[in-house]
């Protein structure tokens, strides 16, 4: 397979902030401190490839969301799921999943909210605001996270309770009638707990109008990318006991939006309405004249999309002595989804694909931790369990807003259908009925259980030996991961339901490990080589046509060298790396009939790919109350070796 193109991404911000810029006469960088390898440490100090915002940070880019990290990070895409945008696709170094919902599926990207993971990114467009800081990890993190983070990780650490009385309020309007509002309370501490109560809303309307004359009361008719979020969270932090912290957290979000609104290209081939083939030459007239946007003839019945999510986390440290902590994270989290997508407007007067897909998806963590510290070392070790389970149903039905016969129809009818007349033309008839009046007809109804059960062994240690006067870190991990998965699936017994029942089993096991060799040339300056391993697990193919069958771990290993400078007095932050990436049992999704059965989908393993990049992360202060920040991305990679189940390449 050729190489495919190259990816460059880079962006410019400046910032008038006093926050940012520390405030302060000498107008010097804040020191950043993160805790990505399990204990608090200054940014500049870790040989890792990473960005972190605090809540200042936050504040003076005007992040909103999480989408707004892809903006302002290296090497982060995080776009929204065209079909649904309570769904990010996350991609970091190029690599990333596009439908977390598919839940026989894993991500690349490990996704965490104080530590707990989160193995769906649906909610995750919930507000920024008042978040004490957000770390993305860059390149495989095996070691300290684990499994499905092969392309990085990110880490959303939440403001805990002050202690002491405080509100803050927010509230912002902008175009499409859209207002954003945001409520945190801070309550005084008594008898060793502090508690903090937090409300984020937002709301806009629909850009593009689904209008049309032939509303029918009763039904719903969302204008496309509609958006209305709310959300809650509660904080407890204790503190009455000597050497012991104890932070409990319940969030709850609630997402409703319409469904993204898609231009279809036209099939490579069918039938217009007075039964004549259609040429692939007619294609981009189709684009163009099929789906006209806003006040077109139709309004398509198209109901809401529902998210909602919550999560318990519990976590407890215990400082046993002044070198040695003990950590428990306990998290459980929940996600609702019913999803309602209409792809009427992508086949115009001629027909729509109506898919209502409703998920549940339950999963429990739990983390221990030992971080410890002894001459010349630093450690930590841990256990991790991790359940996870899933049911999914998706229903499809075929339909039309109005029957028009110089309207196109870009479906055909399958030959197996109890019908007679031309397939695709406007009087094929079913019993002697005209087919229209068959719509919207149920094409069937299928549901996926699943069950992940996962337990790992870590540990990683960071030494400096009595050498180079203290200026050389070397540091070694290791971890042990047992991955063991079943899944189903069920069908409505129909019998032109192309997804047939069937189960998938697997029971994989897998040791990553990281190694780095770190050198601090001054206290300003330090460089790194380093390389990772890491694994996505394995699954099944939700909408393959034998679902007996799974696909195996994709592995990746990475080769990297960087560096880490603070500069000019601390006026100036410059940090990047170059890598090299081998990628193994790529997991690739083939669709064997893209024209006459589009949502077949077949999941496989087969290839590597070859991934080459540079980054570059630089800030500057330049006055009090300005900082000026730069990042550059700079990606090639090529595919090899991949055969498709038909032998092509």
């Amino acid at each position: 397979m050729p190489a495919l193109p190259i990816r460059t991404k880079l962006s410019l911000a400046v910032v008038l902030a006093s926050g940012l810029a520390a405030g302060n006469v000498a107008a010097q960088l804040e020191e950043v401190v993160v805790t990505a390898q399990k204990r608090s440490q200054s940014l500049q100090d870790i040989p890792i490839s990473i960005s972190a915002y605090d809540e200042q940070a936050i504040e003076a880019m005007r992040l909103i969301d999480a989408q707004d990290l892809g903006l302002v990070s290296p090497s982060l895409q995080m776009p929204a799921y065209p079909t649904s945008s309570n769904n990010l696709a996350l991609f970091i170094r190029g690599i990333g999943n596009a439908d977390s919902m598919v839940i026989t599926k894993d991500p690349t990207v490990g996704l965490y909210y104080d530590g707990v993971y989160a193995a769906r990114s649906s909610g995750l467009l919930a507000d920024l605001s008042e978040l004490e800081r957000v770390e993305i990890l860059r390149g495989p993190q095996g070691t300290l996270y684990g499994r499905n983070s092969t392309a990085g990780a990110i880490n959303f650490i939440n403001a805990k309770p002050t202690g002491e009385l405080g509100f803050k309020q927010t509230v912002g309007v902008g175009n499409l009638d859209s207002w954003r509002a945001t409520t945190h309370l801070n309550l005084p501490r008594m008898a060793g707990i502090s508690a903090k109560l937090t409300g984020a809303f937002s709301d806009r309307d629909g850009w593009v109008d689904n209008s049309g004359p032939n509303r029918i009361p009763g039904l719903e008719y969302t204008d496309y990318y509609k958006k209305e979020n709310q959300g809650y969270r509660i904080a407890l932090r204790y503190d009455g006991v000597e050497n012991l912290l104890v932070d409990y957290s319940y969030d709850y979000s609630d997402m409703t939006t319409g469904s993204g609104y898609f231009q279809y290209a036209g099939p490579a081939g069918g039938y217009a309405g007075d039964g004549s083939l259609i040429t692939n030459s007619f294609r981009d007239r189709l684009k163009e004249t099929r789906t006209p946007t806003g006040g077109g003839r139709y309004a398509y019945y198209l109901p809401e999309t529902k998210t909602e999510v919550e999560g318990h986390n519990l976590t407890i440290q215990y400082e046993i002595n002044d070198q040695l902590t003990l950590k428990s994270i306990t998290g459980y989290r929940n996600l609702d989804d019913d999803l309602s997508q209409n792809f009427a407007q992508a086949f115009g007067d001629a027909g729509s694909l109506e898919v209502w897909t409703s998920t549940n998806d339950d999963q429990f963590s739990q983390e221990l931790q030992l971080v410890g510290s002894a001459e010349r070392l630093n450690y930590v070790a841990g256990l991790y369990y991790y359940n996870e389970n899933g049911d999914q149903s998706e229903e499809q039905y075929l339909d039309r807003a109005t029957y028009d016969l110089t309207g196109i129809q870009a479906f055909t009818l399958p030959t197996y259908a109890p019908c007679s007349g031309l397939p695709g033309g406007p009087y094929a008839q079913c019993a002697g009925i005209p087919f229209v009046n068959y719509l919207p007809i149920f094409l069937g109804e299928y549901t996926i259980k699943t069950d992940i059960e996962s337990w790992a062994g870590f540990g990683q240690a960071t030494w400096t030996p009595n050498m180079l006067d203290d200026k050389l870190d070397l540091t070694l991990g290791l971890r042990y991961t047992d991955d063991q998965r079943d899944a189903s699936r069920t069908n409505d017994g129909l019998p032109w339901n192309l997804f047939g029942p069937g189960k998938s089993s697997s029971d994989k096991d897998k040791v990553d490990y990281t190694a780095v060799v770190d050198y601090n040339w001054t206290d300003e300056v330090s460089t790194y080589a380093k390389v990772a391993t890491g694994f996505r697990s394995g699954g099944s193919s939700r909408n393959s046509l034998d679902f007996n069958q799974s696909f195996d771990q994709e592995t990746v290993t990475s080769y990297e060298l960087g560096w880490k400078s603070q500069l000019m007095d601390n006026h100036l932050r410059f940090n990047g790396a170059a890598y090299y990436m081998e990628v193994d049992d790529i997991i690739l999704d083939y669709l064997p009939d893209p024209v006459n059965a589009p949502n077949v989908v077949e999941v496989f393993n087969s290839g590597d790919a070859n991934i080459y990049g540079v980054e570059a992360d630089i800030q500057a202060a330049i006055t009090e109350r300005l900082l000026v920040s730069f990042n550059y991305a700079y990606l090639d990679y090529d595919i090899n070796n991949a055969i498709f189940p038909d032998g092509s390449d």
